[in-house]
């Protein structure tokens, strides 16, 4: 049993499995879910296989709990930055520049990655590409964590895209989905583009390239926005 150095066994079991998401992490980030093993995650977090199994019970859970790490910071940014403006075309570029820098932060591809390996060929779809599914869609009931978490990847997808639907019919009511389209389109350009990012860059380039990126597909986003907001709409 590894010696417990916080002061109170509580503290000690939440940094160990800091640690072990920390891991878990590191190793869908550079390896991809094929790589990610008990094993190896016990093995970069010093712990015994058997102590390991008392904080998840298997690969498919450590997705889960890298997937909770990320997800509501990146749903709640985009509601704050959101919230600030009743302006349909503003709210595109918002949109846009919130996506793009909270890609910057946790990575996109990656982590919409994590459940492509599901059978179920619509749900793979919504993830990788991010198609707004069907609000009324009933919600399966599960008792599998994977199964909740990857409704939890879907209602993510509904809280990004509703926003851009919602800001698009405002614009155009008699044609919203050419502006959806070309908006995210442009927006999934800009996420391959920094997940791109050399990762043995120091963070000064870094930030400096990413702060590129995210202003020239902003400007693009908002000169879409522009052209598709003049003259009449598709039929």
């Amino acid at each position: 049993m590894p010696r417990i150095r916080e002061s109170t066994l509580q503290e000690h079991r939440a940094k160990t499995l800091d640690q072990i998401i920390a891991a878990a992490e590191a190793i869908l980030r550079t390896g991809g879910r094929g790589q990610l093993t008990m094993a190896e995650v016990a093995r970069r977090t010093n712990l015994a296989r058997n102590s390991l199994y008392r904080y998840a019970r298997d690969t498919d859970q450590l997705c889960d709990m890298v997937m909770e790490r990320h997800l509501p910071d990146w749903g709640q940014a985009l509601d704050r930055a959101l919230g600030r403006t009743d302006d349909p075309s503003r709210k595109i570029e918002v949109w846009t520049r919130t996506n793009l820098e909270q890609a910057g932060l946790h990575g996109h591809g990656w982590l919409m990655n994590l459940y492509a390996e599901q059978h179920d060929e619509q749900l793979r779809q919504t993830l990788i590409y991010g198609s707004p599914s069907n609000p009324q869609e009933p919600v399966p009931r599960s008792d599998r964590s994977t199964d909740r978490q990857a409704q939890a990847l879907l209602h993510f997808h509904r809280q990004v895209n509703q926003p851009l639907i919602q800001a698009w019919t405002a614009l155009r009511p008699a044609d919203p989905a050419m502006g959806v389209e070309v908006t995210r389109g442009i927006v999934q350009s800009g996420m391959r583009l920094i997940d791109a990012l050399d990762q043995q860059l120091a963070p000064g380039q870094r930030q400096e390239r990413l702060t590129l990126i995210i202003e020239k597909v902003a400007a693009c986003a908002k000169a879409v926005t522009a052209t598709l907001t003049e003259g009449p709409t598709c039929a």
